[in-house]
């Protein structure tokens, strides 16, 4: 018969399609102002690109992850589960002071 999970008319687990200050503390290994910093600069490149706007603290994750080049598996993984960030802080603090 199956897993409950795979069967027929059950719906799996909705997936934001935002990322919050702390998703992005913790993906970039930096702190909450510098997240801040770099939600709102993604929704300012949302904004140029003419998609909508998050609320303030939110951002698209499809395009702060293509922003950025994380894939965006890493960041769903990273989001739903709590995880350690993906990539070592060498690396995100160096993303975070070019941004």
């Amino acid at each position: 018969m199956g897993s409950s999970a795979t069967a027929q008319g059950i719906v799996k687990k909705g997936t934001n399609v935002f990322i919050t200050q702390e998703d992005v503390a913790l993906l970039m290994n930096c702190k909450k102002s510098k997240a801040y910093a770099i939600i709102r600069s993604v929704n300012e490149y949302a904004k140029k690109k003419g998609q909508l706007k998050f609320p303030v603290g939110k951002a698209n994750k499809y395009l702060f992850a293509e922003i950025y080049g994380i894939p965006i598996e890493d960041v769903n993984r990273i989001i739903s589960g709590g995880q350690e960030a993906a990539y070592g802080a060498e690396d995100s603090n160096a993303v975070c002071r070019n941004t």
